[in-house]
């Protein structure tokens, strides 16, 4: 059995700041358009292979365009990246005003950082963003500011680029077992000298399937074993050894820790449900995006145990909708 002090994968989360050169407007929650507009850049501009090519698996293993942006709605375990949108429920940006999205790239993804960079300044100052205003053809667009790489478990972060330099530098501060090690130490202190009580903070719509249901209320014990088997697939895919994190494992960590989250009680639930749509261009149809947002206050006293899961999953995000910006998440004493 595989413990989180033993993930051999590596998380690697890049923060870009940018700044509107013309209005741009995304509705209140951004995700769906940042991926929309970046992965369609990528398509056009770098993968000159049909549509029914670029989502065959052996195109993809040599494509890495394709491979970031797969389509392979049925497996989030198997998508290398995450995003996370600004927080702000403004529609609108105007010109000379600044906005912060992360994305996040898991294990040897973190190569295909350069093909991310250049797919986020091109959007910006080409290719657009957002609605068309005005019935007008074209899209917002935005200068690329500043862009950093952050631990936001440790507080560290390195700067890789920021105007009017032009070199960019290689993201190398990662989020890892021993990063997660230090933070689960001081949060566990923190919550024992608080009557074992933590907060989880949902950031982002919390989209998860309990009993092939969606779970509109929270409950601690299915979110957690939907955690560790989100945990589970990233390392089958992202780590060094991805033979260690089989179903066998999985099911023997699930039998292990599932009666530690079925005793966390949820003292304070301030959640509620955001009922938030996109618009798929493959699809053609509206995409549902809403989920749970807002405050739980948890308490137990299994948090050494529970807690590495749980910090794993504020860096590798929950649910569905992942690479839209869902399931975005903090935990805090």
């Amino acid at each position: 059995m595989i413990t989180p002090t033993d993930f051999d994968f590596t998380i690697h989360h890049i923060r870009f700041t940018v700044e509107a050169t013309t209005p741009i407007e995304m509705g209140t929650y951004k995700g769906s358009a940042l991926r929309g507009a970046w992965t369609g850049y990528m398509r056009r501009a770098y993968c000159g292979a049909p549509p029914n090519v670029r989502t065959d698996p052996l195109h993809e293993a040599v494509c890495p365009v394709c491979y970031l942006t797969s389509r392979d709605t049925g497996a989030e375990g198997r998508r290398p990246f995450a995003l996370q949108p600004p927080l702000s429920r403004q529609p609108r940006y105007a010109p000379g005003e600044p906005f912060t999205f992360g994305f996040t790239l898991f294990g040897h993804a973190n190569m295909l950082f350069p093909y991310v960079l250049l797919a986020v300044r091109e959007v910006g100052e080409s290719y657009g963003i957002g609605r068309r205003l005005d019935g007008g053809r074209e899209r917002g667009r935005y200068r690329l500011a500043r862009v950093t790489n952050v631990d936001p478990h440790n507080g560290q972060e390195k700067l890789l680029f920021q105007e009017p330099a032009t070199m960019v530098a290689r993201p190398t501060l990662a989020v890892d077992a021993e990063s997660i090690a230090r933070r689960t130490q001081a949060l566990a202190t923190q919550a024992a000298a608080n009557d074992g009580r933590l907060r989880l903070s949902m950031l982002t719509p919390l989209r998860v399937i309990n009993d092939s249901h969606l779970m509109r209320t929270y409950a601690f014990p299915p979110f957690f074993q939907r955690l560790v088997e989100r945990l589970y697939g990233l390392g089958e895919h992202f780590s060094a050894q991805p033979d260690r994190y089989d179903r066998a494992a999985l099911r023997a960590q699930v039998q292990a820790l599932l009666p530690l989250a079925q005793r966390v009680t949820v003292e304070e639930d301030r959640t509620q449900w955001w009922d938030v749509k996109g618009y798929s261009s493959r699809l053609k149809k509206p995409h549902y995006l809403g989920g749970l947002v807002g405050d739980v206050t948890l308490r137990s006293d299994s948090w050494p145990s529970l807690l590495p899961y749980l910090l794993w999953g504020q860096s590798v995000q929950l649910g569905k909708n992942i690479v839209k910006g869902g399931g975005w998440y903090q935990v805090n004493a």
